[in-house]
């Protein structure tokens, strides 16, 4: 692909002017992603109007959906697993997102505008992170480069968007720093039949308190600000030191399908990577990592009607902290590439409520929770002929505390107190494995197989939030098969891939009585299918299309006890068929594109408060031309024909804005528009 082909895919997505390139990593890649062969070729990712990942990922991959919370914030499921089911890094590290709620999910952690590639793999098949249980997806950001480069882009959109990037960067052999900010600002989003999303929660909701205030019904969606840092040195021929800092400050974020709305989002994130390269024939290269995250989060319901009631007017300071490190060699032995690793981390995760009338009366959600885990783990890759085999194994041993304050404990209410005076510690063993075989039939056709085991612990909400908790959770495996083919004939390239996932133990959330939920344990299979057909038609014009589907399962509703009987099988949070279609054209001054994004309707968990989701079908066009002299200009129009539609974001499981615990559904915007101008140097 070209530089402009590069620049254009991201730059009319109204953002950024660098290429953001995914990388699917499939069954056949996964013990080695630096492995050229064993990476599918690079698709940009087309943003939206604004800069989150969950929907720019969504937007290009049809086994991606995202999660719909607001206009910002939103979450992604892969192939049916979402949540703690899914490792989510930047640059390998974890940042892990405060809100109980998952109002600030991972993937809301990160500036479009850092971004040089995202790593999406499928599956069980990563031992290097602890809990990757369905999948993984690495953000990777830009490095700087030697010389003075800069740029700075400017980008207007509907719904008075508006966002202002600049980088600077530079360096010489020795070292290289870049430092980057980012501006964003949103209006509310008007969905297909014109409704603002204040307008949405007042309309779907019959209880006064959670309806907006009059005073804040025209309050921007979201403001915020993004600074980074990366400085990397080169020691010596065989050294490198790389260190980055990200920062994020959200505020007054609306978040209309919840009960409050995000006052502050602060997020500070640090990360070190050490490399020794060549030390001897036991060492290829010695990588020693550690990062550091923190997120702040205070919600409130300042902006509803309900907090004209002092007494009704509620605040939740919650806060995140992740500190990890790893060391990690790898080296050749008789034609094997083999890595051999130490991992660990600390997770705390501790948050209250209270009336702004009455602070001194805490009311503890999350009870100051740390998650220990230390690992050991190994991996292997070796090409045999036409075979490449690989697989790895890894061991975790985590401990899970929580903080029994009795000052706090006694400021509850009294079923709060039973059930905090009831919890306890819990501990955690176990091994995770795969081996994955890629058989290359010719030169253009190739056959793979992956089988593989992961697990994941509860986390802390699922363990010990007051006062639905269940403290008595086991860890889910999952065990699954993929299989997959791949083929190049002329200008056509094919592939597909089946996988199917048995689940045990699986962590499920349900409604246990007819307003509330809690988790348990569930047996479940979830099954699907991903096909990939791209066309180069000339050297101008290509298309691409795609589409996925999954199936997700209860092996037996009964294990879902309370006071209704469950007898649906539908696993809840599991996406409907979905397929994109895109008409290219790019000749290295301009840019366009014409893209169908649809979905079918979706199976649902209805004993469990799900709503039914209509199918959707939009169009979006896309333009962008290079005007000379370091300028680009870049354009678009989403949902052409402004429908409304909602994507799955049925779920049940948060503490929603609903009545009797079925969710609000949010509609997705309506038509709009967006330009930017960007200027390189």
């Amino acid at each position: 692909m070209n530089k402009f082909s590069l620049l254009s895919f991201a730059a009319i997505a109204a953002l950024a002017s660098e290429p953001v390139a995914i990388q699917k990593i499939t069954v056949e890649a996964s013990a080695s992603k630096a492995d050229s062969k064993s990476v599918e070729a690079d698709e940009m990712v087309k943003f939206s109007r604004q800069s989150d990942l969950a929907e720019m990922l969504s937007n290009t991959l049809p086994e991606i959906t995202h999660v719909r919370n607001s206009a910002v914030g939103n979450d992604i499921i892969l192939r049916g697993f979402r949540k703690d089911n899914l490792v989510i890094t930047i640059d390998d590290a974890k940042v892990c997102g405060a809100c109980p709620n998952r109002m600030d999910p991972p993937s809301m952690h990160v500036s479009s505008s850092q971004i040089q590639s995202v790593e999406v793999q499928e599956g069980p098949f990563d031992v290097t992170q602890f809990g990757s249980l369905g999948g993984k997806i690495n953000v990777v950001t830009k490095d700087p480069e030697k010389g003075i480069h800069g740029e700075v882009s400017a980008t207007l959109g509907s719904f008075d968007y508006r966002k202002l990037s600049t980088t600077v960067e530079g360096g010489n052999d020795k070292v290289q720093a870049l430092v980057g900010f980012s501006r964003e600002t949103s209006g509310q989003y008007k969905d297909g039949d014109g409704k603002t999303l204040v307008e949405q929660t007042n309309l779907l909701t019959n209880t006064a308190g959670q309806k907006y205030a009059t005073s804040h019904k025209d309050d921007n969606a979201y403001e915020r600000n993004n600074f980074w840092t990366k400085i990397v040195g080169n020691i010596s021929n065989n050294q490198k030191l790389t260190m980055s800092y990200f920062g994020d400050r959200a505020d007054d974020v609306l978040y209309p399908r919840y009960r409050m709305d995000a006052q502050v989002d602060d997020t500070d994130m640090f990360n070190l990577k050490y490399q020794l390269l060549n030390l001897s024939d036991f060492s290829d290269e010695l990588k020693i990592e550690g990062y550091h995250s923190k997120v702040a989060h205070v919600m409130s319901n300042d902006f509803r009607t309900g907090a004209s009631n002092p007494t009704m007017n509620m605040v939740a300071p919650v806060d995140a902290t992740i500190q990890g490190a790893s060391v990690e060699n790898t080296l050749t032995l008789a034609g094997t590439k083999v890595s051999v690793g130490l991992d660990g981390s600390i997770r705390n995760w501790n948050g209250t409520k209270f009336a702004r009338s009455n602070p001194a009366a805490i009311n503890i959600i999350i009870p100051d929770v740390d998650t220990t885990n230390i690992a050991l783990y190994a991996k292997a890759l070796k090409t045999i002929g036409n075979y490449e085999i690989s697989g790895g194994i890894r061991y975790d041993d985590t401990t899970i505390d929580a903080n029994q304050d009795l000052a706090l404990i006694d400021a509850n209410t009294t079923a709060n107190r039973t059930f905090m005076t009831n919890m306890k510690d819990r501990d955690y063993n176990n091994i995770s494995a795969n081996v994955l075989a890629k058989y290359n039939y010719t030169k253009n056709t190739n056959v793979f197989m992956g089988l593989g085991q992961s697990v994941r612990v509860p986390d802390a909400k699922e363990l010990y939030y007051v006062p639905s908790g269940n403290i008595n959770l086991n860890e889910t495996i999952n065990r699954e098969i993929d299989l997959g083919a791949e083929h190049t004939t002329g200008s056509l390239h094919l592939k597909g891939t089946v996988f199917y996932s048995d689940l045990k133990d699986y962590i499920y959330q349900y409604k246990n009585t007819s307003t509330a939920t809690t988790w348990a344990n569930i047996d479940a299979t979830i099954y699907g299918i991903d096909l990939k057909a791209d066309v180069l038609l000339n050297n101008e014009w290509r298309t691409e299309t795609g589409m996925a589907y999954q199936k997700g399962t209860k092996k037996d509703p009964s294990q879902l006890t309370g006071t209704a009987t469950q007898t649906d099988k539908d696993l809840a949070e599991i996406p409907p068929m979905k397929g994109r279609a895109a008409l290219v054209f790019d000749n290295s001054v301009h840019y366009a594109m014409a893209e169908w994004i649809g979905a079918t309707s979706q199976t649902i968990d209805e004993n469990n408060g799900e709503k039914e989701i209509a199918g959707y079908s939009i169009f979006n066009l896309k333009y962008g031309a290079e005007l000379g002299k370091g300028f680009s200009l870049m354009t678009g129009i989403n949902n052409i024909f402004n429908r409304t539609y909602a994507v799955s974001n049925s779920y049940i499981g948060n503490e929603l804005l609903a009545e009797g615990s079925i969710p609000l559904v949010l509609n997705e915007p309506g038509r709009n528009f967006y330009a930017t101008l960007s200027y390189k140097f």
